[in-house]
């Protein structure tokens, strides 16, 4: 299989005088294939969606310092929501 895919300039130019690229990728990627199946296993469906929301809301949310205090309680009480329902 050929998997195609863009590099930036700058990891190319660091990276192309590595003599076993190719084999690093693909142990790379067989640790990563491993890692996704133990994940996949590991939490179930509706959890890996609330971490993907969790992660995409954190990407959007530029919290001030007082705010910190009140993201983390809501964090703990949506964990503890979560948990409750296993």
């Amino acid at each position: 299989m050929t998997m195609t895919f863009d590099i930036p300039s700058d990891v190319h130019a660091r990276v192309v005088s590595i003599p076993d690229l190719g084999t690093r990728i693909e142990m790379f990627l067989r640790h990563e294939a491993e890692l996704e199946n133990l994940r996949t296993k590991r939490y179930g469906t509706e959890a890996r969606k609330i971490a993907a929301r969790a992660v995409a809301n954190a990407q959007r949310v530029n919290l001030k310092e007082e705010d910190r205090d009140a993201s983390f309680e809501l964090l703990r009480a949506q964990h503890q929501n979560v948990t409750g329902q296993l």
